[in-house]
Parts: structure tokens; C-alpha cells; sequence
């Protein structure tokens, strides 16, 4: 079976565990987005505005996840 490693950081911590382990193929960040959503549907607006990471640096919704990646999930943040 399929395993994505995900890591998540800031306001997203509230809604989701900072490191857990999603089964199931997923294909790009479009469908990652839907399938957080579907865990934890206060996180959907938060979702749409957040940059994805893997190994390789940031990501967007062309680059095809892989089985095994980790997914780096880093929402907006403001500061000075």
C-alpha cells in the first residue's frame, strides 16, 4: 500500500498531528489538498493558500507525488 510521510507547521498544527503518515495513492497537491480536507474539514481554507515541499524543494500541482515521498506542508505566515 501506498504510504506519504506528511509534515505539517504553524496554524496548520491545530488541525492536524506536526508529522503522520497518509495511506493511499495520492497524485499531486490538488488531491493531497482534498484528502486533508476530508480529515479534517476546518483546515480546507487554510489548505488552498499553503506551499508543498518535497525532497526536491517546493512544489506545485504538475510535480506527480510519489509513493514514499515527504510531504513538507508550510502555510502562509506573516512577520517582520
Amino acid at each position: 500500500m501506498n504510504t506519504m510521510k506528511i509534515h505539517v507547521y504553524a496554524a496548520l498544527k491545530d488541525h492536524f498531528e506536526p508529522e503522520f503518515e497518509l495511506e493511499g495513492a495520492v497524485d499531486n497537491t490538488d488531491e493531497l489538498k482534498l484528502r486533508l480536507q476530508n480529515l479534517n474539514a476546518r483546515a480546507g481554507e487554510m489548505l488552498k493558500s499553503c506551499r508543498f515541499a518535497v525532497e526536491e524543494g517546493f512544489i506545485d500541482n504538475a510535480y506527480k507525488l510519489k509513493e514514499n515521498d515527504t510531504v513538507i506542508i508550510i502555510p502562509p505566515s506573516s512577520g517582520g
